[in-house]
């Protein structure tokens, strides 16, 4: 009896042992091939390309560099990347890295589109650099028709060497005298007005009009109040 039992046992095991065996198979050679190639699919048709952008900081306020790199290993359509709507210069810098130097403020947008049209847009917004004009203070009121102003940039610093007015009928005179280390400048004040142009290393340029009248003024009111 026990025989004839174990022999009855026997081709169900075996039975057992080759369902067990073609459902390796099917999970090894159908089930997991179709599951990885439909991710396969799914991330070459879903995945949008990738960027880095790095700007450096300036020195001078002048300019600055700054360093876009592809961090996608896929193809690119197209790559386009501008400032202020106007198309950036890049030098290639390595194999996926560019390199660009600024010379103004502004909005840098990147377009990236992948070989399977999915893209992305991103914006950097540059602020490094100075786009603000020198500040003019007059040092005391206009004295003996002359005038000594105070000179002030804390970025790309006051451009000294080319101080500059012109006068009420249209004569341009440079400055009587400039002290870059105290930062004034000395004018004449023509009797017909004068009009003091004054710009920082970046360009920058502030335009400020002097005239006699101001000492006038000032004297009429110190006249004018009662002694105490």
């Amino acid at each position: 009896m026990e025989q004839q039992r174990a022999y009855r046992r026997t081709p169900a095991r075996r039975r057992n042992s080759i369902l067990q065996l073609e459902w390796v198979r099917l999970l090894l050679f159908y089930i997991l091939p179709f599951v990885v190639v439909n991710l396969i699919i799914f991330f070459l048709v879903t995945t949008k390309p990738g960027y880095e952008v790095t700007i450096a900081k300036t020195n001078d306020y002048r300019t600055t560099d700054i360093t876009f790199t592809i961090t996608s290993f896929m193809p690119l359509r197209n790559v386009t990347i501008t400032l202020d709507g106007e198309p950036l210069n890049l030098t290639q810098i390595g194999r996926k890295s560019y390199q660009s130097t600024i010379t103004h403020n502004g909005v840098l947008e990147i377009h990236m589109e992948n070989f399977n049209r999915m893209a992305v847009t991103g914006y950097e917004v540059i602020d490094e650099l100075d786009d603000k004009p020198p500040e003019i203070t007059p040092v005391l009121p206009p004295t003996d028709g002359h005038v000594t102003l105070q000179l002030i940039d804390t970025q790309s610093g006051v451009d000294y060497e080319n101080l500059s007015a012109v006068t009420g009928d249209g004569r341009q005179i440079a400055p009587l005298s400039v002290d870059k280390t105290a930062g004034t400048a000395t004018f004449e004040i023509d009797t017909t007005g004068l009009t003091v142009i004054i710009r920082d290393m970046s360009g920058n340029e502030i335009q400020q009009t002097l005239s006699l009248e101001e000492k006038t003024v000032e004297a009429d009111n110190d006249a004018a109040r009662p002694a105490e």
